[in-house]
């Protein structure tokens, strides 16, 4: 008799991820882009910044959820060392503005894409997704956010002299451009004290947390009086979104809602930066699994030879002295199975549903299939994982031919 059984992968649905921002030489900048900025109080980068361009403030205001954003990680340890993630010395934060000219009188400038001129974006340090602290209503006295543009402006001149490292990010060094060190991020934005003269309080948060990422929330302060505002008095914050980095440097736009373990999971990985390689549908490492396929079955997708486990055996799985066709797969460790079935399905584990199928003729997928507790197969899984193995009812004793096959869908 011969036997053959197969480990089928199907993928039924697409996602599409954030676009990170140009990874051109120079270093691209349009006024209202938000500008992630890292530096060190102390210590090893003390005398340079990181930038990163996150996109315009108003496409933040308009979707809080845009995903992965870019890794920053290989820049990051070039500049801070290998153990930036765990120093609490090294902070980062977020800040963007249109311009800084009045919305009425002299000088005036209308408002762009909804934002008047002297809109702020800006973060606070946040234990999680939409923890920071707003601004009040009364923090900020009508002229404050034109001081603080004025002084922003100065950096917005200084960033597009940079020239954008592989990453996308750009490196301000004091030694080589002193002039500008003077007029950028260090000095109008001091660890701890207030940023650009007006945000008290500062807009950093520091790395050196037991987190596997660290939070800024980002909110958005309008230059002009609204609702319930006192007269005279700017506008106070209203949460946009938070930017999270990742101990492997991994930058992610989200809103309130925790990142996704897909999200999570992709971001760990340092090699498959590029936005593009990010997406579920990729396949950076070329061995025909898409992301999506390696993440729901523990597999690494910057290596072609770990597509994770599927391991097919012949063995007796329900104890009665007869051999059965049998597959193990590694699945997220929250998945879970009805019994038995022609078709077993699992519950929504991580935004997935995973589907075990049986047939003894690959047309009709409709032959009972079980679970076999405990499962049978070799080896330990991947962290966030675990071994489950099906068998194929109508295949006990090896009668006539078996397929089983897997596949998930999001």
């Amino acid at each position: 008799m011969n036997t053959i059984t197969k480990h089928l992968l199907t993928l039924s649905a697409v996602w599409v991820g954030g676009i990170s921002s140009a990874l051109a030489d120079p270093f691209a900048f349009t006024d209202g882009d938000l500008i992630l900025g890292v530096q060190a109080a102390s210590g090893t980068g003390s005398t340079k910044n990181v930038f990163f361009n996150l996109g315009p403030g108003t496409a933040l205001r308009d979707n809080a959820s845009q995903g992965f954003k870019g890794n920053i990680g290989a820049t990051l340890t070039t500049v801070f060392g290998a153990s930036w993630y765990s120093r609490s010395d090294v902070y980062f934060g977020v800040i963007a503005n249109l311009k800084g000219n009045p919305n009425t009188g002299i000088g005036s400038a209308g408002a762009v894409n909804g934002d008047p001129s002297r809109t702020f974006y800006v973060s606070t340090a946040a234990d999680s997704a939409g923890q920071g602290t707003l601004y009040a209503a009364t923090t900020f006295p009508p002229a404050s956010l034109g001081s603080a543009a004025t002084n922003f402006s100065g950096m917005e001149t200084m960033v597009v002299l940079l020239t954008a490292e592989a990453d996308g990010s750009a490196i301000l060094d004091q030694g080589t451009r002193p002039v500008e060190w003077n007029n950028g991020w260090k000095f109008w934005n001091p660890t701890p004290g207030a940023a650009f003269t007006n945000f008290t309080g500062g807009i950093q948060n520091n790395f050196g947390k037991v987190t596997p990422s660290t939070y800024v929330d980002i909110q958005r302060v309008l230059s002009t009086n609204t609702g319930a505002i006192p007269t005279g008095v700017v506008g106070g914050g209203t949460y946009e979104a938070t930017i999270a980095i990742s101990n492997a440097g991994a930058v992610t736009m989200l809103s309130s809602t925790p990142p996704s373990a897909y999200l999570t999971w992709i971001g760990g990985f340092t090699t498959i930066i590029a936005p593009a390689n990010q997406l579920e549908t990729a396949d950076p490492d070329g061995d025909g699994a898409t992301n999506l396929e390696e993440f729901a079955f523990g597999g690494n997708p910057e290596n072609s030879a770990d597509q994770g486990g599927g391991q097919v055996l012949t063995a007796d799985a329900n104890a009665d002295t007869l051999k059965d066709i049998t597959l193990t797969l590694e699945v997220r460790s929250a998945a879970t199975f009805s019994a038995s079935g022609n078709d077993l399905v699992s519950g929504l584990t991580d935004e997935l549903t995973y589907r075990v199928e049986g047939s003894t003729d690959l047309v009709n997928w409709d032959s009972a299939v079980s679970e076999v507790i405990p499962q049978i197969g070799s080896g330990s899984p991947s962290s966030g994982y675990v071994l489950k193995t099906f068998r194929l009812n109508g295949g006990n004793g090896l009668v006539g031919k078996g397929f089983l096959r897997a596949s998930v869908v999001k």
